[in-house]
């Protein structure tokens, strides 16, 4: 290499490390903007949930109709709101693992309570089974994420008129939840496109790229694993978990308690 060939490499070299010190600190920023918009989102969301039901209409009411829409819309931004928090976390390596003792169907139950709406709406009806006898000891928000993502999928992408099936069991050291739903499976190419988080061409089909990204991230945080099968009339999702060996730092009693660590802006009424 002559001595114009090493100023060229030298050169080249300089331009590539300044561009990936702009790259990290664009990613620095993008993480930064993700927490403050889901931090300034997160606060006055608690405070509407917690008001809304106080102004259910009686039953029969004719604004009763309209009084289900903006509740199912809240709640829908409420999701979104969570998993752009869960997201802006997993980007900023803030999202720490907690141990507490939980049972996954109340889990269920609460995320169902969510899309009780859009059930209604496409006359689905759930039914939920397990098998296990004790709770668990696991981090209780990553599991009711991971639920409520697979779950909300069940609820957007399964026929109308239809039954969602959801089974918790443990073989072993494992928990495995799967959610089935009747209807056509994603159409994509490779499964790992469903997991893939704002993928091109995925709206529409199974998932808009973020929920599931996120319940697929979420349970490499503890160590479990996503997956899903399809056949020609439905679609099932499974969700394995690792029972931890570890001492329960809490026990969660429900969703409220650990997916708004802020109350400051809570009306109470």
């Amino acid at each position: 290499m002559n001595e114009q060939e090493n100023e060229e490499f030298a050169f080249l070299s300089r331009k590539i490390l300044e561009l990936n010190k702009q790259l990290m600190e664009s990613e620095k920023v993008k993480s930064r903007f993700l927490s403050l918009i889901a931090s300034e989102l997160n606060n006055p969301m608690t405070a509407l949930l917690g008001m809304i039901p106080h102004l259910t209409p009686p039953a029969g009411d004719p604004r009763e109709e309209i009084f289900e829409l903006a509740h199912d819309e809240a709640l829908l931004l409420e999701s979104r709101i969570q998993n752009l928090v869960a997201a802006s976390e997993i980007e900023s390596g803030m999202m720490d693992v907690t141990h507490a003792s939980v049972n996954p169907e109340k889990l269920v139950e609460e995320a169902l309570e969510e899309f009780k709406y859009k059930l209604k709406r496409k006359n689905i009806s759930v039914i939920v089974e397990s098998s296990l006898k004790e709770k668990i000891v696991t981090d209780p928000k990553k599991l009711y994420l991971i639920l409520k993502n697979i779950i909300a999928n069940a609820c957007d992408y399964g026929d109308p008129d239809a039954i969602v099936n959801i089974n918790i069991v443990q073989k072993g050291s494992e928990i495995i939840v799967t959610v089935k739903n009747r209807g056509h499976g994603p159409n994509v190419k490779y499964k790992a496109q469903v997991f893939t988080r704002f993928a091109e061409g995925m709206e529409g089909s199974h998932g808009l790229g973020l929920g599931l990204s996120i319940a697929r991230e979420l349970c490499g945080l503890i160590d479990g694993k996503i997956d899903y099968e399809t056949d020609e009339t439905s679609v099932t999702f499974t969700v394995t978990i690792p029972e931890q060996a570890v001492q329960a730092d809490s026990e969660a009693c429900g969703s409220n308690e650990f997916l708004f660590e802020s109350f400051d802006d809570a009306i109470e009424l």
